[in-house]
């Protein structure tokens, strides 16, 4: 476990990650000198706040104005203006100064908000060492990896996800090996959330490993086989999470995936989410098998599903095997469909919307503006989702604050992307997952407690006061590599 600290400072220098966080699935790029210069910029601004209102680095960066401060930042290094119709993400000088204007203006709009991918990790099943072997634990230079494993565990995720953020209803998501959590953990973890919120906080998916037979991460049990999915979704599964990876397989060959379809038809679920883009380094061969070209011809002969490309297919700087880079070839395959088919094509933004604001390669700011612009004019807004895959980024409060914030740049909008509109955040934020998902939206919990979550959240001081700011997941080659023990020639 790492928080986003400066190499030799174990206390918090950024109220967020300024460089990739990887979920255990793929490799980040190196940091950029862009990235270390924020880092170093956020720092010593925070540091001068901090004094002036009496607090330490720490406690300043979790309040509103430490992620202004992040905002500006940002701003800055990648071009852009910090204010005005040329910003990515407008913040005023106050609002960097000034911790309650902050606030007023993070939180100046509302959002049902649905994050269709979050994670933690099943720690009862496994021996603490298991944990230490996989380096999740270790705060940095710290080889004895004397902390607790529950910190990666379910009221670790209830407490990030519904207590630490604005997040209303969190999807959870597992993998097909079903490491490091799998299906049953999962939905011990939604009842556990639903119990202590007396409210519906937590859904589950189904995970199914279509290809079962020909793994690539073997398996401690079949909890994923297809087989499994009647009694997932008894116990209260609303969809499909696969991943094509896992044996390299395709969402559109009918001898492993159909049969899967076919199943899912007939136990009503209606929606199939599937791992698209940024390969996974543990399964050779990826690169090819998380493309998007297999969504047509599926979607073509399932007329009453729908699919869900996770991270909306997005591939890092070099790791395409044409070399398309980011979300184009997942444009260009949405481009050559009917419009018909379509309209039952979601794009789930999880790690990327992240990737790209940090700047993916250096390049930031733009690119965001670029990834959502596409999805805009390529899809619309009613079949965008927001996802964050938390908590490996730590809170998800963070990416919040930056979409709520998130405007079109000038310089974008003249070159024919659209405008984000408020209606178009309160489409991906919540209201599209939460029809996908039967999720009834009730009450905005983030401002009427109307269950105990809501009522401890309030009484803790909000959703930025308690932060833990800590960062799960690998920032560098050197620690996802570490992360799981595995050396490469």
């Amino acid at each position: 476990m790492r928080g986003p600290t400066d190499p030799d400072d174990k206390v918090p220098s950024t109220p967020f990650p300024v460089s990739p966080v990887s979920n255990g699935e793929w490799v980040p790029l190196a940091v950029t000198k862009t990235q270390a210069l924020a880092a170093k910029l956020i720092a010593e601004e925070a540091d001068v706040q901090a004094k002036r209102h009496g607090m330490s680095r720490a406690q300043f960066l979790k309040t509103a104005a430490g992620t202004a401060i992040a905002f500006s930042v940002l701003n800055r290094l990648h071009g852009l203006d910090a204010w005005g119709d040329n910003a990515m993400l407008p913040v005023k000088k106050v609002h960097c100064e000034d911790p309650e204007a902050a606030r007023e203006f993070l939180d100046k709009d509302q959002y049902f908000i649905v994050d269709v991918q979050t994670h933690h990790a099943d720690t009862g099943a496994f021996p603490p060492s298991f944990f230490c072997f996989l380096r999740f634990l270790q705060e940095a230079g710290d080889p004895s990896c004397s902390d607790d494993p529950s910190v990666l565990g379910d009221l670790n995720y209830i407490r990030e996800m519904l207590i630490d953020s604005e997040t209303d209803v969190a999807v959870l998501s597992g993998l097909p090996s079903g490491v490091p959590l799998g299906p049953e953990k999962m939905l011990q973890t939604r009842d556990l959330a639903n119990q202590l919120a007396a409210s519906e906080r937590c859904v589950s998916q189904a995970v199914i490993d279509a290809n079962f037979d020909n793994r690539t991460i073997p398996a401690p049990d079949a909890s994923t086989r297809l087989d499994t999915l009647e009694h997932q979704v008894n116990m209260g599964a609303r969809a499909i999470k696969t991943y094509t990876y896992n044996g390299n397989w395709r969402l559109d060959d009918e001898t492993i995936a159909y049969p899967m379809y076919a199943e899912a038809e007939r136990l009503g679920i209606k929606l199939i989410n599937c791992h698209k883009g940024l390969p996974a380094i543990f399964a050779p061969g990826s690169e090819e098998s998380v493309r998007t070209i297999d969504i047509p011809k599926a979607v073509a002969d399932w007329p009453k599903l729908r699919f869900c490309a996770y991270h909306s297919g997005y591939f890092q700087t070099g790791n395409h095997p044409e070399g398309k880079d980011g979300i184009s070839e997942f444009v260009e395959v949405l481009e050559g469909m009917p419009k018909k088919h379509r309209t039952r094509v979601y794009a789930e933004i999880g790690s990327t919307f992240a990737i790209t604001l940090l700047g993916d390669g250096g390049v930031g700011g733009m690119q965001t503006g670029r990834f959502i612009g596409q999805l805009l004019k390529t899809l619309g807004s009613k079949n965008i989702l927001w996802g964050t895959d938390s908590i490996w980024w730590g809170s998800p409060q963070w990416l919040i604050d930056a979409f709520k914030n998130l405007q079109m740049p000038a310089s974008l909008l003249d070159e024919g992307f659209p405008q984000i509109k408020k209606r178009d955040k309160q489409r991906i934020f919540g209201k599209n997952a939460a029809k996908l998902y039967g999720i009834k939206r009730t009450q905005k919990r983030c401002t009427i407690p109307e269950d105990a979550l809501g009522q401890m959240q309030v009484a803790m001081g909000g959703p930025r006061a308690n932060r833990s700011l800590h960062v799960y997941g690998a920032r560098s080659r050197r620690e996802f590599l570490q992360l799981f023990g595995w050396h490469y020639g």
